[in-house]
């Protein structure tokens, strides 16, 4: 009897001490989530599993995560409902075989049909931005824990640092884009407006003057050969009263050309159109 008594106080006594610990183990700490209590675990290496992956990015980029540390949506990081904070992974997407390696520093996802949350710079890696949710293979590489705090106020201040720096130059190819549009739109306002004034400027010098009107297009032909007349055109038109067609040759000149051919008594029919 003395020996039962001793052998139980032995296993209470054991049983105690290795819940402290677990207790005092911050990458296993037990939790709950809607009613659920998750008990995370070290998980051995080599340890593969087949399950579906999400992704989660800017809405969380910066805020606290269960390992203490701010998430980084950039970063090469995972959440996992029960694998020890700290636990690095190789995530490989069966759909293409590409594969990153993450590291566990939040907890996640809370959704029955899925088995990891990767960060957005994890899931871009494995090509699984668009589809949103890629049927992966989650290998255990090590279940060491979590680094050193130091470590991680580093690479936290390196993520800042890069995304303030993809900030800044977001900014900058924005106002380079507005620029170069600005540009276009001010091209196109001035070509418009010079052409507008060279058309109104034309129109008030331009004269048009028909030179002679012959029954066929061929006659017409032969008198601008005849003539060497580079300007000229051939206008057809339709004289009703008379019931028949008439080819005009008709040139367009300037106010002072119009006069001389006007004056002239080489084009004897010659008259002002406009």
């Amino acid at each position: 009897m003395k020996l039962n008594n001793i052998i139980k106080s032995t296993l209470i006594a054991m049983l105690l001490l290795s819940s402290s610990l677990y207790a005092l183990d911050k990458n296993i700490l037990a939790y709950k989530d809607r009613g659920i209590k998750y008990y995370p675990k070290y998980v051995h290496k080599g340890y593969t599993k087949i399950g579906k992956a999400s992704w989660y990015g800017n809405p969380f980029h910066g805020r606290l995560t269960a390992s203490g540390e701010r998430y980084n949506m950039y970063g090469m990081t995972a959440a996992h409902k029960t694998y020890a904070l700290g636990t690095r992974l190789k995530v490989t997407n069966l759909r293409n075989r590409r594969s990153v390696i993450v590291r566990v520093n939040d907890r996640g996802p809370f959704h029955s049909t899925r088995k990891i949350d990767l960060s957005y710079g994890a899931a871009k890696k494995i090509g699984m931005i668009h589809k949103g949710v890629s049927k992966v293979k989650i290998e255990v590489l090590s279940s060491r824990g979590k680094r050193s705090s130091k470590k991680h106020k580093k690479s936290h201040k390196k993520s800042k640092k890069r995304f303030v720096q993809k900030k800044h130059n977001l900014k900058k190819y924005k106002t380079k884009i507005k620029k170069r549009v600005f540009a276009k739109k001010s091209k196109k306002f001035y070509k418009k407006k010079v052409s507008k004034k060279i058309s109104k400027h034309s129109s008030k010098k331009e004269k048009r003057i028909q030179l002679a009107s012959f029954s066929t297009k061929q006659q017409a032909r032969n008198f601008n050969k005849k003539h060497h007349l580079k300007n000229a055109i051939i206008v057809k038109k339709y004289i009703k009263s008379q019931k028949k067609t008439a080819y005009r040759v008709v040139i367009k000149c300037s106010t002072s050309e119009a006069k001389k051919i006007l004056s002239s008594k080489k084009f004897a029919g010659a008259y002002k159109l406009s």
